[in-house]
């Protein structure tokens, strides 16, 4: 029986398919006579938007169409110096930040504190134009709009994507006019699917950060390292519990985050950028942290390991970059992944000795890691083929070998062999090594 995906997952399999947009951070200094203008709208922006939130908190609900049609009038009469654009954008803005709050603090739905400290206001190209490097913005009404000349783009920026067309904008401001920064948005054309190439099972995991299918390895050590080196510093500092040391606390935070993002940053690189990969697959831990609670049996160090872990980040860059180049994500369920030989397909939680994989029917000796990647390709494979037979109604290759206790490839547990190709597309798998790991 099939099992259904997250909507995490479900995202994330659709951004090969919805429009691509790519954001430049800018600094932009302003003079005083600039700001002043900008600042007030944004103040009066940020009222619009907190009485948006209390709204969506009060009813349940983050549906854009109900939105519209209970708050546009009261916006407009309420805030009436703005455009009337600005409460568009406000009520996207809004339910958009009230579905991430909700989806990143399940025990506290619908509890978002309605303010934010940050004075940003955001835009698009009814209520800005760039024309060049000038760029006019519009404020409140009876003041003129404000024309500011941006920097160049970076010329990395410009070379990767010279299609790229305005799409909106998000100023951030500063304490002080100097301070202030834009966010520009912008559109980039829709790559092509890749017409041919392999599917590329990836495991995600602590022994390593990914071992792919191929046996692509990113070391973990290092960051393990890294994550203990802070954890006694945390804990140093929070012992003394002085100001200073709070101070120290929350840069050292942002500090490990910025060395998390970039090491995800460059495996989640690695892996869109393998030769002759047209998929890559993924398994769904949308829920895996449910195993964090201390209501379960799960040990303190397992509980601390699930909820340090950042499988979501390495997934969440992966997917935007690999549709960036026309590879598809593809996730699959988890189920059993580590514990199934691929050779054979048995089940058992014995197979799997802590990073070795030895298979007790068949005797099949692997790298566990490796062993799980194969086994995430295969389901892949096969929900391909499911799907490919059931939108063309084309015949798919179910020459796949049987085991002797009569399990095959219809099962929920998919077993290919040989080449692991479908027919009918131009996904397949590498050939398998009969030599033991």
């Amino acid at each position: 029986m099939a099992v259904r995906k997250s909507k995490t997952a479900q995202r994330r399999e659709r951004v090969s398919s919805s429009t691509q947009q790519r954001t430049i951070v800018l600094p932009l200094p302003l003079t005083r006579e600039q700001y002043d203008p900008i600042r007030r709208s944004a103040e009066e922006y940020n009222r619009m938007w907190s009485s948006l939130i209390s709204w969506c908190d009060s009813n349940k609900t983050v549906n854009r169409t109900r939105i519209q049609k209970e708050n546009y009038r009261r916006l407009r009469d309420r805030h009436p110096t703005l455009p009337a654009q600005f409460a568009c954008i406000a009520m996207r803005d809004a339910a958009g930040a009230m579905r991430s709050w909700n989806s990143n603090h399940p025990k506290r739905r619908w509890n978002m504190k309605a303010s934010r400290k940050a004075l940003t206001i955001n835009y698009d190209m009814r209520v800005m134009s760039l024309c060049g490097n000038l760029l006019t913005l519009s404020v409140a009404h009876g003041e003129k709009r404000v024309r500011l000349l941006l920097p160049d783009l970076p010329e990395w920026f410009t070379a990767r994507y010279p299609e790229g067309k305005p799409n909106a904008a998000k100023l951030l401001l500063g304490d002080k006019p100097e301070d202030t920064r834009i966010a520009l948005i912008y559109r980039i054309s829709d790559p092509q699917p890749l017409a041919d190439g392999d599917v590329l099972g990836v495991d995600l995991g602590q022994h390593s950060l990914y071992m792919d299918s191929r046996g692509g390895e990113a070391p973990y050590a290092r960051v393990q390292g890294a994550k203990r080196r802070y954890a006694h510093n945390r804990k140093t500092l929070q012992g003394k519990g002085t100001r200073s040391a709070h101070r120290r606390l929350k840069a050292m935070k942002q500090r490990e985050e910025r060395f998390i993002r970039d090491v995800n940053h460059q495996a989640s690189k690695r892996l869109v950028n393998t030769q002759g990969v047209q998929a890559i697959a993924f398994e769904d831990l949308t829920y895996i942290r449910r195993q964090a609670s201390k209501r379960t049996k799960t040990g303190a160090r397992r509980r601390n390991m699930l909820n340090q872990w950042s499988f979501s980040q390495l997934q969440e860059f992966t997917a935007y970059k690999a549709a960036r180049n026309g590879i598809r994500i593809l996730m699959v369920d988890p189920s059993y992944t580590s514990q199934r030989c691929n050779r054979c397909g048995y089940v058992d939680a014995r197979n799997r000795n802590g990073a070795r994989f030895d298979c007790r029917r068949c005797g099949w000796s692997d790298n566990a890691d490796h062993n799980a990647a194969m086994n995430i390709r295969d389901r892949a494979l096969s929900s391909l083929a499911e799907e490919e037979h059931t939108s063309t109604d084309r015949p798919v290759d179910r020459s796949q070998s049987t085991d002797h206790d009569g399990w095959s490839a219809h099962d929920d547990l998919p077993t290919p062999t040989g080449q692991g190709r479908v027919m009918g597309t131009t996904l397949t798998s590498k050939p398998r090594c009969s030599s033991s790991r």
